[in-house]
């Protein structure tokens, strides 16, 4: 099958490169650097979108918002103008429900089916191939990629025939995640100023009631001095900015994702644009005036 991949940054970069070995992969980025490497693999690069439309059934994206989503569509040498009826537009990005809507009817005119997959993990999931596939739109269009799909990741989930519904789900999901990390850090920054060691808050919490993906993964990461996410903190502003837009459309008070939203915001003025999600750590200690973990000290958390 011969598959096209628009957008090679940090998480499309990382979910194309599973596509390489096993399709006829066309790509594109402004990025030339990323171009070389995928060219590298075996990929073909393409001169623009709509050059790469015409070689390709099955067109993936993966961009930072569905304001780029639409050029790349429908701007100039857009790949509308190189989808031949029958193909498919797979978008990745973790976009605008109604937006991504609005985008298939407009495809659908012309013949061309999209559906939107956005992924839910981090990129060391992304790279493993372990990645939460998050699908909608036509059944016949998901029945179609659905094999390209699992070629990225087994863990496909497929929430209904309209296009948007996986989107609005990795919303939901995001809206989740940030809450949840940002309601861990702040009780963690308490009993870290109450003399708690970090390895003692992380066994706590994470054999209790309140257990989550940040106690299991995030707390033991801080303790050994690793990485716990990467991701740009602009990015999460978006994605918040997006659930609540979300819920003040559908009535639904969102009180606690408003104060999780103005925390990123503070952090993002203080820290800058180009500023990562896990400087956020910092953030909240400096709000509470304490560390997590001493300078220099690794603890043994489990």
């Amino acid at each position: 099958m011969r598959i096209g991949y628009v957008g090679l940054g940090a998480m499309g970069g990382a979910l194309a490169r599973h596509l390489v070995p096993r399709h006829t992969v066309t790509v594109f980025d402004l990025n030339e650097s990323a171009l070389a490497e995928f060219t590298a693999l075996g990929a073909r690069s393409a001169k623009s979108c709509a050059d790469l439309a015409r070689d390709c059934d099955i067109v993936l994206l993966c961009l930072p918002r569905s304001s780029d989503v639409e050029r790349v569509l429908f701007g100039p040498s857009g790949l509308a103008e190189g989808l031949a009826p029958g193909s498919i537009v797979v978008d990745q990005t973790s976009g605008v429900p109604d937006q991504t809507r609005a985008f298939a009817r407009r495809l659908q005119q012309q013949g061309v089916g999209m559906m939107d997959a956005p992924v839910s993990g981090n990129q060391a999931s992304a790279h493993g191939g372990t990645i939460a596939i998050i699908a909608s739109g036509p059944r016949a269009a998901y029945d179609t990629a659905l094999p390209v799909l699992k070629d990225i990741s087994p863990n496909v989930m497929y929430c209904g025939e309209q296009a948007g519904n996986g989107q609005m789900m990795k919303t939901v999901n995001n809206l989740l995640n940030v809450t949840t990390r940002f309601a861990t850090l702040e009780l963690v920054a308490l009993g870290r100023k109450m003399g708690l060691p970090l390895a003692q808050l992380t066994e706590a919490l994470t054999s209790t009631a309140g257990r989550s993906h940040t106690s299991k993964v995030m707390l033991p990461a801080i303790a050994e001095g690793r990485e716990t996410v990467k991701f740009y903190l602009a990015l999460q502003v978006k994605d918040m900015n997006q659930a609540i837009t979300l819920g003040t459309a559908q009535g639904v008070p969102m009180p606690i994702g408003i104060a999780a939203r103005s925390l990123l915001q503070i952090g993002l003025s203080s820290l800058g644009p180009n500023a990562q999600l896990e400087e956020m750590i910092g953030v909240v200690e400096r709000m509470a005036g304490t560390r997590f973990v001493e300078d220099g000290v690794k603890e043994g958390a489990k």
